[in-house]
Order: structure tokens, then sequence, then C-alpha cells
């Protein structure tokens, strides 16, 4: 210590002691902002994504008003695929794309406070996306339970225009980039509505909370906490639950169904980009269960909170 004095001098020292809490803090700032662009930020844009090698390129007209939050997203290669939201709800899609997710802007509404604990943060500086100025933040997990991501938030807005996802081994297992983006009303507003081609569908069939069952994980990574929990009809009596637990900038989901007897399902794990699923059997006294795991964590992860799904069945609260 009194070598590194020396050389650094006092006030160098302080300097160097005092950094990392700065860090910190200016990088939440930005998270804050980056929190209230995706509640309040409308804007046209187009953007590409890329997961395993994999490449896809969408429009996107995204407008926030008293009515909530309506999207168009298209894709711009290959056949036509349309799909309109409502407040994330899926409310059309084209013929072609109705059993198909879009692409999805990954959605970081982190929670700064909450974040600090379980991760690393860090302004690395300056640069430019999409012709606009952005603040690059560093997001480096503090365990091996999440990934790294390097945010790139418009220096005006906010809005994060590019992030990069990587494991352990800093390999990249997902880019978004925006390529273009306006936030003139005129230009959002403009192709908001959905084409003739794309169909209504109908809502999620809910079940009354009395019908379903909440599988309790005997453990979760630290600092992930229970979201919102939802019970779905399927055929016949049978539902499906979903529990999503998230630390603030990802999420994971545990869904559980029953499964008929004589059911050929069996445990299984796949990953494509950062999104693993892994899927484990439950039995109890009299019947067989089927749950699975989805989220943006590493496979030992997701592997690890379904194995322990041991606890009983707690019934699911309304």
């Amino acid at each position: 210590m009194s070598r590194l004095k020396g050389v650094l001098g006092w006030s160098g020292l302080a300097a160097l002691l005092v950094a990392p809490s700065l860090w910190a803090e200016e990088s939440s700032h930005w998270l804050e902002r980056m929190a209230q662009a995706v509640r309040e930020q409308s804007y046209h844009g187009s953007y590409i994504y890329e997961r395993s090698g994999i490449f896809t390129t969408q429009d996107i007209w995204r407008q926030v008003d008293s009515d909530g939050i309506h999207e168009r997203l298209l894709q711009t290669a290959g056949r036509h695929q349309e799909w309109v939201r409502h407040d994330g709800q899926l409310v059309c899609a084209s013929s072609l794309s109705q059993n198909r997710a879009p692409q999805n802007i990954p959605v970081r509404e982190a929670d700064p406070k909450q974040l600090t604990e379980w991760y690393s943060l860090r302004v690395l500086g300056g640069t430019r996306v999409a012709s606009r100025p952005v603040t690059v933040v560093s997001v480096q997990p503090r365990d091996a339970f999440r990934y790294a991501y390097e945010l790139y938030l418009d220096n005006e807005t906010g809005l994060m225009l590019k992030s990069l996802l990587v494991d352990e081994s800093r390999e990249l297992l997902e880019r978004f980039q925006f390529a273009a983006i306006s936030f003139d009303a005129v230009d959002y507003q403009a192709g908001i509505k959905p084409s003739s081609s794309c169909l209504e569908l109908d809502a999620p069939q809910s079940a009354s909370s009395d019908v379903g069952r909440f599988w309790e994980p005997g453990w979760v990574p630290p600092g992930f906490v229970l979201g919102d929990q939802q019970v779905q009809a399927l055929k016949g009596d049978a539902h499906i639950t979903s529990q999503i637990y998230s630390d603030g900038l990802v999420s994971f989901t545990l869904f559980v169904e029953p499964l008929g007897k004589g059911s050929l399902a069996e445990d299984l794990r796949a990953q494509l980009g950062p999104t693993v699923a892994v899927s484990r059997r439950l039995m109890t006294e009299n019947d067989l269960y089927l749950a699975t795991v989805v989220g943006e964590i590493p496979p030992r992860t997701a592997e690890r909170i379904a194995e322990s799904l041991s606890q009983p069945l707690a019934e699911a609260q309304p």
C-alpha cells in the first residue's frame, strides 16, 4: 500500500478507491433512463437480430399513448411475416406467422437498485449506433448464474439501440442492433396500423386459480424473485401454469403442465443463442407433470432449477 501511495499520491489513490462507486452511480443513472424509455418511448426503426449465427431483420412501429403500448413488427426479408401487439400481448399475426414469434427487441427494463448486488456496472464510453451518439454500459455478473451484457443507450432518449450478450467464455450469444431509427410521430404513426393479411388472434383462455397448482423450486439463483403467475386452460380439463422470475435485468419462466398416461415426453435440454429450455418430468402420488425452465440464463443454471423441483405442489393463489 505504501508503494502504491507513493506512486499515485493521496489524491490519485483516493480517486482509484472511489472510482468503482462512481462508475456504478453513473451506470445506474443510464439504466434508469433505459427503463423509462421502455415504458414511454415511441419510435419507428429497423433492426438486426442475431443468435447462433442466424440473422433476422425487422421493422418496428411503436406508439405509447393513454391506451397503452402498441407495436407492429414486419419481417423485411423472405416471406411476409407480420405481428401486432398491445401491451406485450400478441393480438394479430399474418397467416404464415401465427405459430412463429417475432425476433423481439430484448427488453431490458432494468432496476438499478436491484442489479448492483448481482452485477458490476460500468460506463465504458461513447460511440455511435444508427447514426446517433450512444453511451456504452457494461453489465458483468458477480456469479456464474447469469450472462454478461454490453448496452448501447441513446444519449438523447436513453433507448437501447444495441446490445451484446456473451457467456462466461466471452462467446457472443446474441446481438441486437438498430440500423435506423426515428422518433418523429409522423414516422411511427404511419405504419402502426396492421395490414389486411394480419389475422386477429383469440385471447388466451384463462382458468380460475383454484384449478391450477404452482410448483415451487427448491432453488433459484440469488436475486431472482417471483413475479407474474398465470394459469391457462388447455384442451379438456388440463391446465398449464407459468411462473416468471426476474433479477431486475433478465428473467426465466417455469412452465408446468400435466402429462397424460402413457405420455412419451422425455427430459430434454435445448439452447438457441442465449435462450435455454430444460424440461424434467415430475411425479406426484397420482399424477405426472412436465416442468420446463425457459430463459436467457446459462444451461447449468436452468438445469439446477429444474433439478430442484422436488417440493410438493402448492395451490395456485388468486
